[in-house]
């Protein structure tokens, strides 16, 4: 990956830059040996070309009242016409462009946005706008009609205490701010009365045999018993299996230390949780991002987006990638207090310190590998140039200075103020680029499967990338033993095949020896990766699925604890053939006996069966089946065994986020 892609202003940025520097300095540059030397050195020099960079906060954020109003009154077009659904987007770009200033308007959009909520028994964000409404000033005369539809939602779920106290609170607002008639307020207090007598004897009655509310619950990732992190000087740091692993097993769960989107999916994920919008919630200055409930939009607004508001648009056009601006995502997402207080850990930190620590912690992901010995300079010069782009987002974002917006607040700052300042940035744009590249040979993309109609096969589709620390530590094969999926933001990882005790657990960094040539693998994951693969399907070879040879039966070896491959040709009419690891003769008859009981092809069928009518998990138990009688007999590769890690492949993805554009239209 790059940190920036050509068709964006760094690009041109950086040629320029490079341009200005004489042969010695960039010798000079070459010669440093670390990243703090090369942050400094780029950005002492940077002012020759500062002029040449854009990087400014949006003054447009895409707010605007007309467009607001115009979405608002589509949508109650759409909403006398009961096209809730309709309606309801309608209303999700209305409120997305609402200016914050215009809160009566935010205010009536929310109810009606409320009532369409309702109507698709969506009670609790029907809920949330009722008191969103609420908080942005609804007419007060009409806060009665707000109370009551709380109470019936409540109701509905049967929480009838809160529907009392709603009911109550609607009897107030009548009693006090309604405009009605003298008869008609009567009767409908009379009415309001007897509803609330009915619904509080409904909660006397039912009271004790409610279970207590239950208080929401906490992610916690989970790894599986049956894997330990090793380490070894060839392979550095990886996952083993600590026990037998055997197919269609969850060995792992778990939620990223940061995570961000493309730009692309800005306006139809959720920036916090990247589940796809229903009921939109927004940046109250900015529409360059969106979010899913009130729960995320705090999330977001309370740490990175308020230093990434306003910037987001500069960056895309920049051409910083999903690597620029994930790095820059694990900084704003916590306070630069935090950073300062974890400073002088960072450069000894070991593997027993890290492993302890939760996800969230900086310090968890920080001894990463980074391959920096393997980095050209003009690479590095790229890459400690972008560092410096993104540093000057956290200067005008006034990133290190929050918490301290009064401590200079009509008082002169003197020489050490500043230079603590300068120390501070100095020391930030070091940690964005460390960040650069942990992220670039550590972040896995975030994938969601779409597909136009409910029938119609999928395509994967990566949305974003996150940067997952005990994921980090799987290695590569070009025969996985594990395939990972995605519900928003979390990492799902389950095996898809057998792997014994002691054996490396290892995932797949792109390419599979099914589907490209050795050469052709080794190539890409040098450029990419920066090492030569050495699994098993690279170093003996393996053919692709494609030149599988269909005529020899790899079976495996019968004799105690051999477990070699043992060939044997269909055309031969042997039943024996000799192992030439330990010369035991295995029964070829018997081995093929086992097969055909087994009735491979009639439960391949039915796992596909299950997989096509979206039972997921019963498929994948068959596909697992499967996979263990057939390798208790032959020996990978073949193509049924390629077969049945597709279909466990195809079921895990499908039970992960996924979209289908067109779900009610015929194909």
């Amino acid at each position: 990956m790059e940190v920036s892609n050509e068709t964006g202003y760094f690009h041109t940025y950086a040629k320029k830059f490079r341009r200005t520097l004489a042969v010695k300095e960039f010798e000079q540059f070459a010669a440093l040996a670390t990243d703090q030397e090369r942050f400094a050195f780029v950005n002492e020099l940077k002012w020759r070309v500062v002029n040449e960079l854009p990087l400014e906060q949006s003054s447009d954020r895409g707010k605007c009242l007309d467009r607001a109003l115009k979405e608002r009154c589509d949508g109650d077009r759409l909403q006398c016409d009961e096209d809730w659904a309709g309606a309801l987007r309608c209303y999700n770009r209305a409120f997305l462009l609402l200016p914050e200033e215009n809160a009566l308007e935010k205010a009536l959009l929310l109810d009606n946005r409320s009532q369409v909520l309702l109507q698709l028994a969506k009670h609790d964000q029907s809920l949330e706008d009722i008191d969103r409404a609420i908080g942005y000033g609804y007419p007060a005369d009409q806060l009665a009609t707000l109370w009551e539809r709380k109470a019936r939602i409540f109701q509905t779920k049967k929480d009838f205490k809160s529907a009392v106290e709603c009911y109550d609170q609607t009897v107030h607002y009548l009693q006090h701010c309604s405009t009605l008639p003298p008869n008609q307020l009567a009767e409908r207090l009379d009415e309001l009365k007897k509803l609330t007598d009915t619904v509080y004897y409904q909660y006397r009655n039912v009271q004790k045999y409610l279970e207590p509310p239950k208080g929401t619950r906490s992610f916690q990732a989970h790894l599986d018993g049956g894997v330990r992190y090793d380490s070894s000087e060839a392979e550095g740091r990886f996952a083993k299996a600590n026990t037998q692993l055997r197919p269609n097993q969850t060995i792992l769960k778990e939620k990223p230390h940061a995570a961000a989107l493309l730009s692309e999916y800005s306006r139809t994920h959720c920036s916090d949780c990247f589940e796809r919008i229903e009921v939109l919630y927004c940046c109250p200055h900015c529409t360059d991002v969106v979010f899913c409930s009130g729960r995320c939009e705090r999330s977001g607004c309370e740490s990175y987006h308020r230093f990434e508001c306003g910037y987001l648009r500069s960056l895309w056009s920049s051409g910083a990638t999903i690597v620029s601006l994930l790095a820059l995502r694990i900084i704003t997402q916590k306070p630069c207090a935090y950073f300062e207080d974890i400073r002088s850990e960072l450069p000894g930190l070991s593997a027993s310190d890290t492993d302890k620590l939760p996800d969230d912690d900086y310090r968890k992901i920080f001894n990463l590998v980074t391959h920096s010995d393997k980095r050209t300079s003009e690479d590095y010069l790229v890459w400690a140039l972008m560092a410096t782009m993104l540093n000057s987002v956290l200067r005008m974002a006034n990133y290190s200075k929050e918490g301290e917006e009064n401590k200079y607040k009509g008082v002169l700052q003197t020489k050490n103020d500043i230079l603590l300042t300068w120390s501070r940035f100095s020391f930030l744009g070091y940690l964005l680029l460390h960040n650069l590249q942990l992220v670039n040979y550590n972040a896995h993309d975030v994938s969601e499967v779409q597909r136009k109609h409910a029938n119609e096969p999928a395509v994967s589709v990566a949305i974003g990338a996150a940067l997952y620390p005990m994921l980090a530590l799987f290695n590569h094969s070009c025969d996985p033993g594990i395939v990972r999926y995605f519900t928003g933001t979390t990492v799902h990882v389950r095996t898809i095949k057998n792997i014994a005790a002691g054996v490396i657990i290892a995932e797949n960094y792109g390419p599979l020896y099914t589907r490209m040539s050795r050469p052709e693998r080794r190539q890409s994951l040098v450029a990419n990766y920066k090492f030569e693969c050495g699994c098993q399907a690279c170093e003996e070879d393996w053919p692709m699925c494609s030149e599988m040879n269909h005529t020899v039966i790899r079976f495996r070896c019968t004799g105690g604890s051999c477990q070699q491959v043992v060939l044997y040709d269909l055309h031969s009419s042997s039943q024996g053939v000799r192992c030439g690891a330990c010369g035991h003769i295995v029964d070829v008859g018997e081995r093929i006996r086992i097969l055909r009981e087994a009735n491979m092809i009639s439960r391949f069928n039915e796992a596909n069966h299950l997989y096509q009518v979206g039972m997921y998990e019963q498929a994948l138990s068959k596909y697992a089946a499967i996979m263990m009688i057939l390798d208790g007999v032959l020996v990978p590769p073949y193509r049924d065994y390629h077969m049945c890690q597709q279909g466990m492949r195809r079921c895990c993805l499908d039970l992960g986020s996924c979209y289908v554009s067109s779900p009610n239209s015929e194909k």
